[in-house]
């Protein structure tokens, strides 16, 4: 048996023969990242393959495709991050991503860790890699260093994410919050290109996982799931799945599993909004509303940004509208609006909310 001396500057390593093998480049497979104290970092094969076998929804597919067609056309570094609560399909994106990637032929690298020295060590792979971090601010946090243990901030890669030295790379970040995550790499196309905002599910995406996951006899809650959905800020396939578990698994209904499920139904939730008046005048908003809250005082505003007008509604009479951008329907019955004399003849027809993808805020901070 032969030794091999590998000599690295000024550190000789003396290795059995037959226990290496001399590569070119890296096999497109999934690793794991490790400082060793006495070999320095090594990549570990990952028993993690990322192969999906359930069926996927919303725009995953559509996002892994761009993705890769993009990082095809540049001729540096592309920077990707994923960001959203939990159970928005973060990690069904990433898994699909690193999944293609491997068909594509590109090494997949996972950093789970704060790593010293970390850029350097990327930096001397000489073919493009995807390098993987779940939950960034988790292993990075927004500082130059930890004032406890001294490690790395985020602000240590910003030149890793530029750089396209020795062979282009795609860096694919996820975050439950992009408040914490470094001025310096939000809105910085040219260190993270493409921001996947994960929001509540859409309507679409709410019925067709109903359609394939709940029992049949079950099917004609389908429309009060949609609503449910339309309601709750950050509905998510955590929150659907439980649903129609307890649907699939128990004789209740919806009210009962409201009353028993770890969800937060009291969140305000984000909507913009439409009043339609008899005159066929319109107003339009935005507002943060708790749905099962009995009254509501909305407010509209002119064009200068003052309070127009405001009525009190009735929210626990919003209806979902059967539509499938998710809208809620309030009826003017549940709608109290005080007319001046020149208005006495007029009068709102109906008020419509649309949920928005985006904004949330806690009922506790209400």
């Amino acid at each position: 048996m032969k030794n091999i001396i590998i000599k690295d500057e000024g550190n000789y390593q003396v290795v059995a023969g037959n226990a290496i093998s001399l590569l070119s480049n890296l096999p497109a497979s999934i690793y794991e990242l490790k400082y060793e104290p006495k070999q320095g970092f090594v990549l570990n094969e990952s028993e993690n393959n990322f192969k999906i076998t359930k069926k996927i929804y919303g725009d995953i597919e559509t996002i892994t495709k761009r993705v890769f067609l993009t990082f095809e056309k540049r001729n540096k570094n592309l920077g990707i991050l994923l960001s959203g609560a939990k159970g928005m399909g973060k990690t069904l994106a990433l898994c699909n991503i690193c999944s293609e990637a491997i068909k594509k032929g590109l090494p997949v690298i996972m950093v789970k860790e704060n790593y010293d020295g970390l850029s350097s060590f990327i930096e001397l792979i000489c073919q493009p890699v995807v390098v993987v971090f779940d939950e960034f601010e988790k292993i990075y946090q927004n500082r130059s260093k930890r004032e406890r243990d001294e490690l790395d901030g985020q602000d240590s890669l910003l030149n890793l994410f530029d750089s396209a030295f020795n062979g282009k790379k795609l860096f694919l970040l996820t975050c439950n919050n992009d408040i914490s995550l470094s001025e310096y790499l939000l809105n910085r196309p040219g260190r993270i290109h493409y921001h996947f905002r994960m929001h509540r599910l859409s309507i679409k995406e709410i019925t067709e996982y109903c359609n394939d996951n709940l029992k049949n006899e079950n099917h004609s809650l389908i429309p009060d799931i949609c609503s449910i959905g339309a309601r709750i800020p950050d509905f998510s396939y955590d929150i659907l799945g439980a649903i129609i578990f307890e649907l699939n698994n128990y004789q209740c209904g919806l009210d009962e599993i409201q009353e028993i499920l770890n969800i937060d139904f009291c969140s305000k939730s984000s909507f913009n909004y439409s009043i339609f008046f008899k005159s066929g005048r319109k107003e339009t908003g935005f507002d943060y509303l708790n749905s099962t809250s009995m009254h509501f005082k909305l407010d509209w505003y002119d064009e200068n940004g003052g309070r127009s007008d405001y009525a009190t509604i009735n929210l626990t009479k919003l209806q979902w509208t059967g539509n499938i951008d998710g809208s809620l329907l309030l009826e003017r019955k549940y709608i109290n609006w005080v007319r001046d004399e020149s208005e006495k003849d007029d009068f709102i027809e109906k008020i419509i909310f649309y949920p928005a993808r985006e904004g949330y805020q806690s009922s506790i901070n209400s």
